[in-house]
């Protein structure tokens, strides 16, 4: 199979994946304050090895964004939060592909909007663009879609009341469609609650995660039907401001085996392993 082919299947699956918190006596919710402007940071870096047609092959990416959330909206425990883009660039060193330690502005994105409805739990339920925003090539090869990244900071919180060292589990599956690909995430996550810690200035609870996924994606690229199988071990640490209901900050590190096979018009498989971390802290 075409190398560039297996490379820009196995972009659009990590793009995907790059599609996916409690106190004692006390249910963890959010709720952000309506008027108010919450400012976060998120960085993303990522190394990619692997190997497609006999040939090894390598790949560094990641971003770098700045953005607001507000609050349009609260109505029976679901959010109505608006995202709007006040930076976003994205690196990427793929000579293959033409990017050599390249870092693209997307000037796109600035001030461009977006829609996310949540529960109060964290679980989403719609994202809609509220400005058009043109696809982009860099974008999907370097796996970063900023709504998806913000999905991750809004961790799923438990229906039931916790305590420090109580813990619970995200086992839902999450499926996706997107360019072609189905893919089916499989999560066995544990978040248990370390502790009480000070963060910029507030005060929170620390939730220490770990756990590992599977991931099973079908589809078709270029003309080959393509299938995906692969695991994801993810740790890091949440913390959750309880009192003001939004996290200040968190840092997930995810180890990811993915095999690509195609078959049809083109035939061929590659096997690839990312190193990847995500931070997100919220500035004020």
């Amino acid at each position: 199979m075409h190398k560039r082919t297996i490379v820009l299947s196995c972009a659009l699956a990590a793009f995907i994946l790059l599609s996916q918190i409690c106190i004692g006596g006390q249910k963890l919710r959010y709720h952000y304050e309506k008027g108010k402007n919450y400012q976060y940071t998120t960085v993303v870096d990522s190394k990619t090895s692997g190997q497609a047609m006999g040939q090894e092959f390598t790949m560094t990416s990641g971003a770098d964004l700045d953005y607001t959330v507000t609050l349009m909206d609260a109505d029976a425990g679901t959010l109505t939060l608006m995202i709007t883009f006040e930076k976003f660039n994205i690196k990427l060193n793929l000579p293959m592909m033409g990017f050599n330690d390249s870092t693209i502005v997307m000037k796109d994105y600035i001030g461009k909007r977006v829609k996310v409805i949540v529960t109060d739990k964290g679980k989403t339920v719609s994202v809609q663009p509220i400005d058009t925003i043109p696809p982009s090539r860099e974008q999907m090869i370097a796996s970063v879609t900023p709504s998806d990244l913000f999905k991750q900071v809004l961790l799923e919180l438990p229906e039931n009341e916790m305590e420090l060292n109580g813990s619970w589990k995200k086992v839902s599956p999450d499926t996706t469609a997107r360019g072609g690909m189905k893919m089916v995430v499989k999560p066995n996550i544990e978040y248990k609650i370390a502790g009480a810690e000070k963060n910029s200035n507030h005060d929170c609870w620390k939730i220490a995660v770990s756990g590992t996924s599977t991931i099973e994606g079908s589809g078709s690229q270029r003309g080959a039907d393509v299938t995906i199988d692969g695991t994801v071990k993810s740790n890091g640490s949440v913390f959750m401001a309880p009192r003001d209901g939004i996290i200040v900050q968190s840092q997930l590190s995810n180890e990811t085996e993915m095999t690509t096979t195609a078959t049809g018009s083109q035939t061929g498989a590659s096997t690839m392993s990312i190193s990847s971390t995500i931070k997100s802290t919220l500035r004020k």
